[in-house]
């Protein structure tokens, strides 16, 4: 059970910043406002809503948001109740944990669906069919598909740790050509941001994942590659169930025996 001040204004003045703190530095900035203990704030860039709230100056703290997306797949302790009109809280030990997790809302909000889909439709309203704007369609899609998954994989690539924006590449697990729609198409769960080689790999079908997110290796990889990749040494994926339909395709369709 929740406990926290049930008002703003019973928040020593350092801890009542801290909280402002965990939104305002995560892209949560309209606000604040308060009932019952929490603090609400939205984002101008983000959907839906946060509350952040504490029991005391050491903690614990605690998260509400609206996003159900986010609130399937944010990595905390569940908690309740929730704030007023949320549909979950989180229980987090630390400041330090709040501020983690307030940031990974944020840039969970951004991308995942539908958000993606409706900004390719606004910037593509008014391109028509013709094989020149058919081609611009692809690009605009391709790159909002890129910061999509740059935002929900933090901007690395979760196998090996790279970091560097040029050597990372937004991996479709069903390929664009093969996606029956333009909301599968930019749909963050339908990719992975892999480092260079790793997505040559994955993107011919040398490499694919198990539902642990394991490496899975095809026969065709040849010495030199497994030397480059050292699968065997691989941090598994963190996956979704919606990543494991479509990697269940991508081993079907894609991986070669």
């Amino acid at each position: 059970m929740i406990e926290t001040n049930s008002r703003l204004d019973n928040y020593p003045f350092a801890l009542a910043s801290e909280l402002r703190d965990a939104a305002n530095e995560h892209g949560f900035r309209i606000g604040p406002e308060q009932a019952s203990g929490w603090i609400f704030f939205r984002s101008a860039s983000a959907p839906g809503e946060i509350a952040v709230a504490a029991a005391g100056n050491d903690g614990p703290f605690f998260l509400s948001i609206t996003h159900s997306g986010v609130a399937r797949e944010l990595a905390a302790e569940p908690a309740q109740p929730c704030a007023k009109g949320h549909i979950a809280a989180f229980a987090l030990p630390t400041r330090d944990a709040l501020f983690e997790a307030v940031g990974e809302v944020y840039r969970k909000s951004i991308s995942l669906p539908t958000l993606p889909l409706e900004q390719f439709e606004r910037e593509t309203a008014v391109l028509g069919g013709t094989e020149i704007e058919r081609i611009e369609k692809i690009r605009i899609g391709q790159g909002i598909f890129r910061k999509a998954l740059l935002a929900y994989w933090k901007d690395t690539c979760p196998i090996t740790g790279i970091t560097d924006s040029a050597l990372l590449r937004a991996s479709h697990i069903v390929p664009w050509a093969r996606c029956e729609s333009d909301a599968e198409r930019l749909n963050v769960h339908n990719g992975l941001l892999l480092s260079s080689l790793w997505d040559a790999a994955f993107d011919q079908g040398l490499i694919s994942f198990d539902d642990e997110g394991r490496p899975i290796v095809s026969p065709g990889l040849s010495d030199a590659a497994m030397a480059a990749l050292q699968p065997g040494n691989a941090a598994p994926l963190p996956l979704t169930s919606e990543h494991r339909a479509r990697l269940t395709w991508h081993r079907t369709h894609l991986l070669q025996g």
